[in-house]
């Protein structure tokens, strides 16, 4: 059997056993998932960025969650608030899993995801849907994100 045949016959097999939505990431995110719910919070501050031809792509900002929905933004660049209408682009930490969460039950290319070890919200995801496309790719950074206690009442 020529060499070259035999490093590709190689390459096929243990590609093949790699399944494109490993059990450890769907472990991963329903532990990191179970950190966040545990902390119970619908109130939070964070700055995301985006790199991606998307709404926001390049752009970070400094986001704020009340009441379990995006209740404002700020460009950190500029300084301006992220209009109104635009705020249904801005992710909260649960819209985050969701979108791991849909990236690991469909085939991608490329797929990685990070969580914080104290809260578990995502702070680094990466998705290639499809190795033949261009400007398909996501990735998204969350960081310093604050917990906004309860109002006293």
């Amino acid at each position: 059997m020529p060499r070259q045949f035999r490093f590709f016959a190689l390459l096929i097999a243990v590609l093949g056993c790699e399944a494109p939505t490993a059990p450890g990431n769907l472990d991963g995110l329903a532990a990191a998932r179970a950190r966040w719910r545990a902390e119970g919070s619908e109130a939070y501050n964070y700055e995301i960025s985006r790199s991606c031809f998307c709404v926001f792509g390049g752009r970070r900002m400094i986001v704020t969650v009340r009441n379990g929905a995006v209740s404002s933004a700020e460009y950190l660049d500029s300084g301006n608030t992220v209009e109104t209408a635009l705020l249904t682009y801005v992710p909260t930490v649960p819209d985050l899993f969701d979108l791991i969460e849909k990236a690991l039950q469909a085939p991608t290319a490329y797929f990685f995801a990070s969580y914080d070890p104290t809260f578990g919200y995502p702070d680094r995801i990466e998705i290639d849907y499809s190795a033949s496309a261009v400007d398909d790719e996501i990735a998204i950074s969350v960081r310093s994100l604050v917990l906004t206690p309860p109002p006293i009442r």
